[in-house]
């Protein structure tokens, strides 16, 4: 059966001072019931596709070698069918850096990217902590995958829409998707995803 690797969301802090006062003001709303897009994909891929959705270590002060170990564990169960890679906001730029820098065990069929952050110009670097990526190396991952998606949208509040087409300059096989009103996809479903997918595999 087809594989598929999901790597979601986490945030990185260059200091513990910062994580402190991340989880003293960000906004929290303890009745708040999300529903998730891992679980919507999960669901709409599981018959014909092998879903892994790993729980990364400590994903809101994470750290890229805990999250390069726990992932790096699934490689002994990869099979020799075609495996699929989605990355959302710091899962993106895990699979970035992973690829990067380190050759995969196998072939990638798809890549896809959402909301990705590509540089530490902006106001939010910190969030990033080790996860960004050298640039000099990106162009490597093409090497490892056959096709590229890019997912952003030009209102997205937490990554500018720049950073994907900066990206999308360095890996000109890929293609970029681009929308008008998804933010930075917090939406249970991403359609779109789903349908190249299924159309292309």
């Amino acid at each position: 059966m087809k594989q598929i690797i999901f790597i979601r969301w986490g945030e990185a802090f260059d200091k513990p001072g910062d994580y402190h006062n991340y989880l003293k003001n960000r906004s929290f709303d303890p009745f708040q019931n999300k529903k998730s897009r891992r679980d919507r994909i999960g669901r709409a891929l599981s018959e014909e596709y092998q879903t892994m959705i790993p729980t990364m270590p400590c994903k809101q002060n994470a750290d890229y070698l805990w999250w390069k170990i726990r992932f790096e564990r699934h490689f002994d169960y990869l099979n020799d069918e075609e495996l699929i890679l989605i990355g959302h906001s710091l899962g993106w730029s895990f699979l970035i850096k992973r690829l990067s820098e380190n050759n995969f065990p196998k072939k990638i069929s798809q890549l896809h990217l959402v909301c990705t952050y590509f540089e530490s110009e902006w106001l939010i670097d910190e969030w990033i902590g080790d996860f960004l990526s050298d640039k000099a190396k990106i162009p490597h991952i093409q090497d490892q995958v056959d096709q590229i998606f890019l997912y952003h949208s030009t209102d997205d509040p937490v990554v500018p829409y720049s950073h994907s087409e900066k990206l999308a300059a360095l890996l000109p096989k890929s293609t970029l998707l681009t929308f008008q009103n998804r933010k930075h996809f917090n939406q249970p479903a991403l359609p779109e995803l789903l349908e190249n997918i299924n159309y292309y595999k």
